[in-house]
């Protein structure tokens, strides 16, 4: 099942996400509240590792930005694709939502998109860092002590873990909008398309909708940059265990009001089959005219499909 889109969008449809997203979330929030605990929970085991006190000193700084992408944005990559899957089961209704991720194929394609996510991830830090490297190539711990400083503990980039995990989080949304790769995520977890097919689908999808550039540049910088001011320090480390799971509840909703019109693909599927009945049953000259077009009358019985679903009546496709 291909779905509708990409589509375009307004501005005030984004602002039906976010209210959308907080409702995903309402209806399993038990759920999402240990999603958002994966997190950090992730990063204290990984930073806990002892290898990090043998390899790390030795082995200079590109060592190190890796070894801290790895521990804070795998654990964080893996719990905004977790809430991704769990909002879209939380929206299916027809099984309970952790029987829906508990199977070989949804895990498999968590695992596949997670390293997606987290790949994305470590090449921006890459880049950026090669640029700084680049511009300010003098290590001055170096020129002063004779040899590089040992990296901290935690070696975050903030000073604390939650700090840190909202900043790699603002990173994740802006490499995600520099790469035109926001549409990717999800349809490479629940369609499971080729990358390149994902990669161009999201990137005319963006374009498609170019109100999301500044609202994801902005989103994106503001978390980055929170962390580093004392007067938020504390805001931040209490918004840094919502919102990975709020960004996967979003990322879904996103996807389906873009892609698929905002009905699941069991939806879809029924629409197409009631309107090819109905094309079939009808004489030619009605059959023939704009408003016979395949995508108003999908759109026609999607609105009616919802409409009577959330009104709990049977509804009359005729």
């Amino acid at each position: 099942m291909q779905g509708f889109g990409p589509r375009a969008l307004t501005p005030g449809d984004g602002r039906d996400w976010l209210i959308q997203a907080g409702q995903l979330i309402g209806r399993r929030l038990w759920l999402f509240i240990a999603v958002a605990l994966f997190a950090p929970a992730g990063t204290a085991l990984l930073l806990a590792l002892p290898v990090w006190d043998w390899w790390l000193p030795a082995l200079g700084a590109w060592v190190t930005l890796i070894a801290t992408v790895f521990c804070y944005g795998l654990p964080l990559s893996f719990t905004v694709m977790l809430a991704c899957g769990l909002a879209r089961a939380a929206n299916r209704k027809q099984a309970p939502s952790v029987r829906q991720l508990l199977n070989w194929t949804a895990l498999k394609a968590l695992a596949r998109t997670t390293l997606l996510l987290f790949l994305l991830l470590l090449q921006g830090y890459l880049v950026v860092y090669w640029i700084q490297d680049q511009l300010l190539p003098v290590d001055l711990a170096a020129i002063e002590g004779g040899s590089p400083a040992p990296p901290p503990a935690s070696f975050g980039v903030a000073s604390t873990v939650l700090g840190t995990q909202l900043s790699v989080l603002g990173s994740v949304v802006l490499v995600l909008q520099a790469l035109l790769v926001w549409f990717a995520i999800p349809l490479q977890l629940f369609r499971e398309l080729p990358l390149a097919v994902c990669w161009r689908r999201s990137a005319l999808a963006m374009q498609l909708n170019p109100w999301l550039f500044p609202v994801l540049g902005l989103t994106g910088l503001t978390l980055a940059a929170l962390p580093f001011f004392n007067l938020l320090a504390i805001p931040a480390q209490v918004l840094a265990l919502p919102l990975p799971v709020y960004l996967g509840a979003l990322l879904y909703v996103a996807w389906n009001d873009v892609f698929q019109g905002g009905a699941e693909e069991e939806e879809i599927v029924e629409l197409q089959e009631l309107w090819r009945a109905g094309v079939s049953s009808e004489p030619v000259p009605r059959q023939s005219g704009a408003r016979r077009d395949p995508d108003f009358l999908l759109a026609q019985l999607s609105r009616r499909w919802r409409s009577c679903r959330d009104s709990g009546q049977p509804s009359d496709h005729r």
